[in-house]
């Protein structure tokens, strides 16, 4: 398998793809991917998470899934000042009953520690995907910066 996270140009905006044994780990590792893209020293990576806040999230297909996943979690991001960057819970990508469910996870965002990276606006479905490829999974979409 590949790296855990990363992030590549598409046009004025930044994909973002995490990848995973499981869906779980994917989507942590998608919010790390993310979370490098919010500040500017990744030395958070090695921080432990101290907050968590319970998400839940449901659609159709699961690349519909993981757009509002990434959205939920910048809005959360903004409204409570926190840099998330790791998911525990329960993921379905069978459609049309697609979820996921559980919490998320990451530390306050101190940008005196780590700097500022890019204002992530939100994520669209260009190239979203949320499957599994051989023997893992695969989060990506790109995000509008």
């Amino acid at each position: 398998m590949r790296q855990d996270y990363e992030t590549f140009e598409h046009g004025a905006d930044v994909g973002i793809r995490g990848y995973g044994n499981t869906p779980q780990l994917a989507l942590s590792n998608l919010l790390k991917a993310l979370a490098t893209l919010m500040v500017e020293n990744p030395e958070f990576l090695k921080k432990k998470p101290t907050l968590s806040f319970p998400l839940e999230v449901e659609a159709e297909f699961p690349d519909e899934l993981l757009v509002a996943f990434v959205n939920r979690v910048l809005s959360l991001s903004s409204l409570e000042g926190v840099l998330f960057y790791a998911f525990k819970g329960k993921v379905c990508l069978q459609a049309p009953e697609c979820y996921i469910e559980g919490e998320i996870l990451g530390i306050p965002l101190e940008t005196d520690l780590y700097g500022y990276g890019v204002e992530v606006k939100g994520a669209t479905f260009t190239l979203a995907s949320f499957s599994k490829v051989d023997n893992h999974y695969i989060a990506q979409c790109v995000v509008d910066v």
